[in-house]
């Protein structure tokens, strides 16, 4: 049995983490800022520590612990880029220099695909894959940075790290993906980039909370980065009418051009940042990179090195979402 530190255990990924290796039988300490989520942590046995990642941490938060998962992050598409910075980079290194200096063994970073998105169609892609010169977003760029520091770190002392690349989180506590999707179908009108046609790789929090635990717990992962996805890309169209078909809705598709999204991506949120910074716009340069163009990935590499097998189909991933329109 381990002594694990989960962050972000009040968010989509750590939650389902921390309750998984709990079960395990692991001795899990939960971080977060979310009290009540805390609470019904607290509930199901699971000892949970309030803080926030940017400032001082409790003295028992490191104590005797042998693996920490970093899975907290500011992944919303709207925001400033020093928040981003502050959230997705300095506390990921504040973090690192106090997990070494508490001797924790393991250190496994919950990263980002959406650094593989240039504005172009992307298939099967391996994590060595090219990067774009100049990355979509800040959420993108800031997610890389922090990667890059946990990737270092394992060549500077005793504390061996890795880092997992888990593409569209979906199921319980999902905030972005399907929430996005409910709404606009709740709104009766679905832009459809493209006609829908690109094909997105989605990753149910299970599977993506499996390949998290099992990076902690083996060699092959010391030093490594690993894309994780539930196995079969979804054209978004699909993804859709599986939806829809869910909850018996009929909404109005509106055909826009991946030009054409874009540029009234860029316009919106021109405005936002004058008129109304702190107000996410309605469509986003990251929403239509994210949507607007094929990104599907090779999992080769967590297959054959960690053992890692999706477990979820989409046919069940989505029922978390029965009765949400």
């Amino acid at each position: 049995m381990a002594k694990i530190l989960v962050t972000g255990a009040t968010g989509c990924l750590g939650n389902t983490l921390a309750k998984y290796l709990s079960a395990q039988g692991h001795q899990v300490l939960a971080q977060g800022r979310d009290a009540y989520a805390g609470q019904l942590l607290q509930a199901q046995g699971i000892e949970f520590i309030p803080f926030d990642l940017r400032a001082d941490y409790p003295v028992q938060a490191f104590q005797q612990v042998d693996i920490v998962f970093h899975c907290a992050a500011l992944s919303t598409a709207w925001g400033k880029a020093e928040e981003f910075q502050a959230i997705n980079v300095t506390a990921t290194q504040r973090l690192l220099d106090a997990a070494r200096k508490a001797d924790v063994a393991r250190f496994v970073f919950a990263s980002s695909p959406s650094i593989y998105a240039n504005g172009e169609d992307r298939f099967n892609l391996a994590e060595d894959a090219e990067l774009p010169a100049i990355f979509p977003s800040h959420y993108a760029r800031t997610k890389y940075e922090a990667e890059c520091l946990v990737l270092v770190a394992d060549r500077q002392g005793a504390m061996r790290t890795s880092a997992l690349r888990p593409r569209a989180i979906y199921g319980t506590g999902d905030r972005s993906l399907m929430p996005r999707l409910l709404q606009a179908i709740r709104r009766g009108r679905v832009p459809m980039i493209g006609g829908g046609q690109s094909r997105i790789d989605i990753t149910h929090v299970s599977d993506a909370a499996q390949a998290m635990a099992l990076a902690g717990f083996s060699e092959n992962a010391c030093g490594e980065v690993f894309n994780i996805t539930s196995g079969k890309a979804y054209r978004f169209s699909e993804l859709l009418a599986a939806v829809c078909a869910l909850n018996d809705a009929h909404p109005r598709e509106i055909h826009i051009s991946y030009g054409n999204a874009m540029r009234l991506a860029k316009g919106l949120e021109f405005l936002h940042r004058i008129f109304a910074p702190d107000r996410e716009p309605v469509l986003t340069c990251q929403a239509v990179a994210s949507l607007g163009r094929s990104l599907t990935l090779d999992i080769s590499k967590a297959q054959v090195k960690l053992g890692y097998r999706p477990a979820v189909a989409i046919e069940d991933g989505i029922k978390d979402y029965a009765g949400n329109l």
